[in-house]
């Protein structure tokens, strides 16, 4: 029409492929190969790559709108696998009162306490007893069961072999609370090797060393 206005725009439209890096994960696998608190790197990671295929359109050369077309993985991440072990090897310890058969060692900060010093009134039933209903005095440990099974038998240099018969409030993860008589209390605390003494037991924290 007359007077009209008319404004040409060119349309033009474009592909870009664009690339971003996919981390890898990283997994713990027992290995039978690898002795009991020990570790090893199984398989190397390696990230992998995600393509994308975007679509852009512009109009007089400036950019109006753009979407992605496609995405795919061109190259798959790699886990990394680290391996723990789970091979138990007996071994022996020549002690002051003989030899003993161990099968693991955990270092552990080790205390010390009796029945007095134990927080419960003398005048408790269950004063002098152990929360397995043991009875309190030398020989008893009180342990972490989630470290050391209840029941088994340790060896702590210093100490000699004690029985896993008590828990306590402060006694979690590694600790080791060495029991005694009221009347040969020593006082303990210090970091020391804790063999856990065989049989070995059927259930077994193999991951225990990777918490270190």
């Amino acid at each position: 029409q007359q007077d009209m206005t008319i404004r040409v725009v060119r349309v033009t439209e474009r592909f870009l492929i664009e690339q971003e890096p996919i981390p890898f994960e990283s997994v713990w696998q027992g290995d039978p190969n690898l002795e009991l608190d020990t570790q090893a790197l199984l398989q190397e990671g390696a990230p992998g790559t995600l393509q994308r295929r975007v679509r852009v359109f512009y109009e007089d050369g400036e950019e109006v709108r753009r979407w992605v077309e496609s995405e795919y993985v061109t190259v798959p991440p790699t886990t990394k696998i680290m391996g723990y072990g789970t091979n138990v090897i007996v071994r022996t310890l020549d002690t002051p009162s003989g030899p003993v058969e161990y099968w693991r060692v955990i270092r552990m900060l080790a205390t010390s306490y009796s029945a007095g010093t134990s927080g419960t009134s003398p005048s408790s039933s269950w004063y002098g007893r152990t929360s397995t209903g043991m009875q309190m005095g030398f020989g008893i440990v009180a342990v972490d069961p989630r470290v050391i099974n209840l029941r088994s038998r340790v060896y702590v240099p210093g100490y000699g072999v004690g029985v896993a018969g008590d828990t306590g409030g402060s006694i979690k993860g590694r600790r080791i609370d060495m029991g005694f008589d009221d009347s040969n209390l020593q006082l303990w605390y210090r970091w020391v090797d804790v063999y856990l003494l065989t049989p070995v037991p059927a259930n077994i924290d193999y991951t225990l060393g990777l918490q270190q």
